[in-house]
């Protein structure tokens, strides 16, 4: 479900910021505070606001709370954007378990492509201009569209897949909250069948930095390019142990959950595994915790042991390191995937 609220009022140009159609940056920080700074700065604001901010996943009303408060106090972050900035630029305003806040500009002609947030709700508020969101529409999956201007804000579950557009005009500030906080996200392209994912990446940088960008738009270091494989052998060590195909189907047998992440297409084109429970990575969260009001009861435990399974364990490793975060602490993934469960000449069948 996704909504629409208004702020408080509208935030214009904070003084320091130029607002030409090429470049969008702020004057050095008369304090030279660091990131850091800022990002206590953040939390601290949020917190004096809203001191019923518990350490558990935020309602949708808190989130789009949070993301206009922040809006509607440029004076904590526009010092942070440079002069001289890459097309695509981020910062992480704030991050704790339970939610995180980021900081967006958008120059024109800017998107994001379709993806969704790895399980988090999010709310996104508008501090200057205008953006087109196109989203999923979760009962018919067709497309809706709606524009956000400044001193608006959306909210959205788990579920929510969505492509964000700066059109027009000068650039554009938004500021961005998510519950829990970001870890990964998975992109999808657009088919006449519906949605189909094709790449799921980390979201690991403490500036913001993200695996996804379009090529014309990558400014990263050789570190920031093994962000990716530095947070699977991170999420990997936190599994006790992934089973290979056989080891997994005797799981089963004694009563272990073997869930498929693969979206719809994927098991129509590779195949499935019979008796697996098959749920999209989009939702995985929301129907496993044992708290949410969607999850699937019988599978929603503390202490159910689930494997997780997508095309080739990449994926499902990052699923697993999530749900391990939430207390489903017998959660772990098939190492090799659907893939090495057909090469081992375990069962399958047609979708």
């Amino acid at each position: 479900m996704a909504g629409k609220i208004g702020m408080a009022g509208k935030v214009g140009m904070a003084a320091g910021v130029k607002s030409d159609a090429n470049s969008l940056g702020g004057t050095a920080d008369p304090d030279g505070r660091p990131l850091g700074v800022a990002q206590d700065a953040v939390g601290a604001h949020l917190a004096e606001q809203f001191p019923d901010l518990s350490d558990r996943r935020l309602t949708p009303g808190q989130m789009g709370a949070a993301s206009s408060a922040v809006a509607a106090a440029p004076e904590l972050w526009t010092h942070l954007i440079p002069a001289e900035r890459p097309r695509r630029w981020y910062a992480l305003l704030h991050r704790q378990v339970n939610y995180d806040v980021w900081l967006l500009a958008w120059d024109p002609g800017h998107e994001t492509d379709w993806h969704d947030h790895g399980g988090s709700s999010g709310s996104f508020a508008v501090a200057h201009g205008r953006l087109v969101e196109t989203f999923r529409r979760p009962r018919t999956g067709l497309a809706g569209t709606r524009r956000v201007g400044a001193g608006e804000a959306v909210t959205f579950g788990p579920p929510h897949v969505h492509n964000v557009t700066h059109l027009v005009g000068t650039p554009a500030l938004s500021i961005h909250v998510y519950s829990p906080a970001l870890v990964a996200m998975t992109y999808y392209t657009r088919t006449p069948y519906g949605f189909s994912a094709f790449e799921t990446v980390a979201v690991d940088s403490p500036h913001g930095t993200r695996a996804h960008v379009h090529e014309s738009d990558a400014q990263f270091t050789d570190r920031d390019r093994q962000a990716i494989e530095d947070l699977l052998a991170s999420a990997r060590r936190g599994l006790d142990r992934r089973p290979v195909p056989r080891e997994a189907a005797e799981a089963v047998a004694s009563g272990a959950f073997l869930v498929d992440l693969r979206p719809a297409e994927e098991r129509a084109a590779e195949g499935e595994i019979p008796g697996a429970i098959a749920i999209g990575r989009n939702v995985l969260e929301w129907r496993l915790d044992p708290q949410s009001e969607h999850r699937i009861p019988e599978i929603a435990r503390y202490d159910a042991e689930i494997i997780l399974v997508c095309s080739d364990g990449y994926a499902s490793s990052l699923a697993a390191a999530t749900l391990r975060r939430m207390g489903l602490t017998r959660v772990t993934d098939l190492d090799g995937g659907y893939h090495a469960w057909k090469s081992a000449g375990l069962p399958t069948a047609s979708a």
